[in-house]
């Protein structure tokens, strides 16, 4: 029997929301979204839909990510749980 595709949960979608949005703000004061998607090695369009938090990224993108933000990934992800709790409490 064929595997079947795993539904994101909704957490799992506001997650990749929150990262999006991080990224976004990390990357702004820096960088066009152009020449950052260059850096991390992806298309325009690919990081345009991680900004927007509608892809369920690879751990290599992570990586690439963070290392074009200069940040390490513990402490990006670290910001995303914080904002998460955050959104949580109100």
């Amino acid at each position: 029997m064929p595997r079947q595709k795993r539904l994101p949960k909704d957490h799992d979608l506001q997650f990749q929301q929150t990262l999006g949005q991080l990224i976004r703000e990390r990357r702004k004061p820096t960088s066009n979204q152009d020449d950052f998607a260059d850096q991390v090695g992806v298309y325009r369009s690919h990081m345009g839909l991680i900004e927007q938090g509608k892809l369920d990224l690879r751990l290599s993108t992570l990586l690439a990510l963070s290392d074009a933000l200069q940040v390490p990934l513990s402490d990006l992800l670290r910001q995303v749980e914080e904002r998460l709790k955050e959104t949580d409490r109100s």
